[in-house]
């Protein structure tokens, strides 16, 4: 959905909704707030992530939106925004990356997707949940989960949100037994390809500490700066 003061997007009934290009006036930051939450309610989804930037307004929204109970997790707080819009390197010989082709691929990436970022019990969904996701949005074109395996054994997940303009990249993790092995770079090269194959070979991503050096490497380029501040849905 996107209005005059931000973009925001979520999956129905899942855990996370991203606020951006957040063009507020000083007076709108607390009913953007209830905006947004109303939104996470019709979605199903409990954690908002507002992404701001130098552009976002007003210029003191970071500090009016912590006084109003939002939270910064600072180990995620500062990401780098990165783009790629040449060929990364191909896979290793043994890892292989693609899109996940069934709800039981699904269910064990995101398994392992949880088991890497080490994710709360709380934010995790059950088998069930899950392969009810998978089937709502296993037709999307736009929407695409990755799955990467290494000697023939499931090692990392990612996602792609495909676009006219190229492919934001989210959610690429390694399983701590895969890595150094080439699962990440496997599952950026299957985004690649495939954003190549619709003419749109460009790929972004917003990036922390772990994931910026790997991509540097890959050959993304640092273009801005994200600073994101949470909001976590009450449950009363």
């Amino acid at each position: 959905m996107t209005t005059p003061r931000f973009t925001l997007r979520a999956d129905v009934n899942g855990t996370w909704t991203g606020v951006e290009r957040i063009r507020l006036d000083a007076g709108e930051v607390d009913g953007a707030i209830d905006a947004v939450r109303a939104f996470m309610r019709t979605t199903g989804t409990t954690i908002a992530s507002w992404w701001l930037s130098e552009l976002s307004t007003p210029s003191d929204v970071e500090e009016r939106l912590l006084a109003s109970g939002l939270r910064r997790i600072e180990s995620d707080y500062l990401l780098d925004g990165l783009l790629l819009t040449r060929a990364p390197p191909p896979a290793q010989p043994g890892v292989k990356a693609r899109p996940v082709a069934s709800a039981a691929e699904f269910v064990a990436a995101t398994e392992a997707q949880y088991e890497a970022f080490a994710t709360p019990a709380e934010q995790r969904r059950d088998a069930d949940a899950l392969t009810e996701q998978y089937e709502l949005h296993r037709t999307s074109d736009v929407d695409v989960h990755y799955a990467a395996w290494v000697d023939g054994r499931l090692a990392g997940c990612a996602r792609a949100m495909f676009s006219s303009r190229g492919v934001f990249m989210a959610g690429g993790s390694t399983l701590p037994w895969a890595r150094g092995r080439g699962a990440y770079r496997a599952l950026v090269r299957a985004r690649w390809d495939d954003a190549a194959a619709r003419g749109t070979p460009a790929l972004a991503v917003s990036a922390g500490s772990m994931s910026a050096p790997i991509l540097l490497r890959l050959g993304f380029e640092s273009v801005c700066r994200f600073r994101r501040i949470e909001d976590v849905l009450s449950s009363s």
